[in-house]
């Protein structure tokens, strides 16, 4: 069995019970292999944890880099972008489940650990802004960075709290007059 079907298991893990009953010994049980193995892949759930949140990232920078990527504007490019993230989100069963039922683990995800490793925003923002063209980054404001950071920070916004008087088109509207020269 390889590491992204384990990975693909413990997603579905966590959609159906979790992220707090999450452990190595219910992948490997789910995905039909022995406890040991993985225990060889992923050492500990700590680890397993990191690489599901890693291959997640991963899923999304790919996403990412296909929304909008047909728009010859920047300003609809991120227009694009904030509008299928919450779509995305939104549809993403196992982060609804965590939302729904322990939204402490999301907040704790969001905020910085420590100085040791970065939180769930920071991952966020360095894996999205590594396929941003030079001349995207030329219509980003301040930079490239902080707009992608700013992208972020209402997005996650509106999947904590998901009742508001804005239309999804009205953030997206907002996020473009505020990253966009």
């Amino acid at each position: 069995m390889d590491r992204d079907r384990m990975l693909e298991v413990g997603v579905g893990l966590v959609s159906r019970f979790g992220a707090k009953a999450l452990s190595l010994t219910s992948v490997a049980r789910h995905a039909g292999v022995a406890r040991a193995t993985a225990y060889r892949m992923f050492g500990g759930r700590d680890a397993l944890v990191d690489a599901i949140v890693s291959h997640e990232l991963e899923q999304l920078r790919l996403r990412l880099a296909e929304w909008g990527a047909d728009e010859a504007d920047a300003a609809e490019r991120v227009r694009v972008r904030v509008l299928k993230s919450l779509e995305y989100i939104r549809a993403h069963d196992a982060l609804q489940y965590v939302l729904r039922e322990e939204p402490e683990e999301i907040v704790r995800a969001l905020v910085s650990p420590g100085l040791a490793s970065p939180s769930l925003v920071e991952r966020v923002v360095d894996m999205s802004i590594v396929d941003v063209s030079d001349a995207e980054a030329q219509e980003l404001y301040p930079d490239p960075r902080a707009a992608a950071e700013f992208l972020v920070r209402v997005v996650y916004s509106c999947m904590l709290v998901p009742g508001s008087s804005m239309s999804d088109e009205q953030v997206a509207d907002l996020v473009v007059r505020a990253v966009i020269r």
